[in-house]
């Protein structure tokens, strides 16, 4: 009895992460198919590596390794590479840099790939026999140290990040408002998750190791369902850095007024309705640096990009919601650069005060 009993929660482990593990790929790959951009490519790699990382820890902790040996290690080199591209990954969503991968972000999976070769040599006995020695041999050592490895790679690649742009930038009253509540969770249950594994690597707690993997699937969940909730979050945090960091000028030789009549242009033209625009590829059609167009948008209004592209695209979609014939809300959101209906929702909601629906039944009771 006791048997079947430890049979069936090593079997429900199993189910718990390689349910997560499912869901992560799953996600990177709809992902993948539905945004082809550079920083889509780069969630998708993160949520992929993220993926295989709970299948071998499946495997792992449950014991099952020992009918597919192969797989245990596998996810290493993945998630060293998204260790660096979370960094990129972080810079694109805070500091509107665009993305540019180098060579030395590559250098850790080079090295892993290396280290792991002789046990992907070995015969599925063999590699056994490894697992079973982890911390009695030398090689087992060093491949329980590229475990370990990937979880400071992410603290590491997440802790510069914070130290270099948030911490100096940001003020900490904007953790603390109805907005970033989800994100705050969020943010402090992924620190606790990598304190946890990190100490369980460490001190060689087998409960604490265990603990870590069973928190990460939870956490992919969460950030799944309140993702969208992120986003004024988001831009409260990038709004912050962007106005500390501006206070040496650099519009001291370009001319405002250049600035204001070329975007008056591009607006015209309607360039904010291309979803793919962002803060660099406009400051090029201006023909400044983007940290520049940063600096003018918070000098001249008060607000960043994102603010100032969102006001003409809501003005648009209120133009398209007074037409007589009806268009869906999700064709709006498409034609005026929202690349989701909740997203144009959620924006429409914060400038206009109420939903596109209401105001389109709004207007048509006014009209009659």
């Amino acid at each position: 009895m006791e048997t079947e009993s430890i049979t069936l929660n090593v079997l429900l482990e199993f189910l718990w992460m390689g349910s997560g593990a499912i869901f992560c790929i799953i996600w990177s790959l709809s992902n993948l198919v539905n945004n082809r951009k550079k920083s889509d490519f780069v969630w998708s790699f993160i949520l992929f590596s993220t993926g295989l990382w709970l299948l071998t820890g499946a495997f792992m902790f449950t014991g099952f390794y020992l009918y597919f040996p192969l797989i245990v290690f596998i996810h290493i080199p993945f998630v060293f590479l998204s260790a660096s591209f979370l960094y990129y990954y972080l810079e694109f969503l805070f500091l509107e840099k665009q993305i540019k991968f180098h060579w030395i972000g590559f250098l850790p999976t080079v090295i892993a790939i290396v280290l792991l070769i002789p046990y992907y040599l070995e015969s599925n006995e063999e590699r056994i026999h490894i697992l079973q020695s982890l911390q009695s041999s030398e090689y087992g050592s060093v491949l329980s140290g590229l475990n370990f490895g990937i979880k400071l790679s992410i603290l590491l690649s997440v802790g510069v990040f914070l130290i270099r742009e948030w911490i100096p930038n940001v003020m900490l009253s904007v953790f603390f408002t109805k907005r970033a509540i989800y994100s705050l969770i969020f943010i402090l249950l992924v620190w606790l998750d990598l304190l946890i594994g990190s100490i369980g690597f460490s001190f060689q707690l087998p409960f604490f190791r265990k603990l870590s993997a069973y928190l990460l699937p939870i956490l992919m969940y969460f950030y799944y369902f309140t993702r969208e909730l992120w986003e004024p979050f988001v831009s409260d945090v990038r709004d912050n850095i962007q106005k500390n960091k501006y206070e040496k000028s650099k519009l001291v030789s370009v001319p405002l007024e250049i600035i204001d009549q070329k975007l008056y242009e591009l607006m015209q033209e309607k360039v904010f309705c291309d979803e793919d625009l962002n803060l660099s590829k406009l400051a090029e059609m201006v023909g400044v640096k983007s940290g520049q167009l940063s600096e003018y948008f918070h000098k001249r209004y008060g607000f960043g990009f994102y603010h100032y592209i969102n006001q003409y695209r809501i003005e648009e979609a209120k133009r398209y919601l007074l037409e007589p014939t009806e268009r869906t809300i999700l064709s709006i959101a498409d034609s005026v650069g929202f690349n989701s209906k909740s997203t144009f929702n959620r924006v429409f909601l914060e400038k206009v005060g109420i939903t596109p629906t209401d105001f389109r039944k709004q207007s048509k009771q006014t009209k009659s």
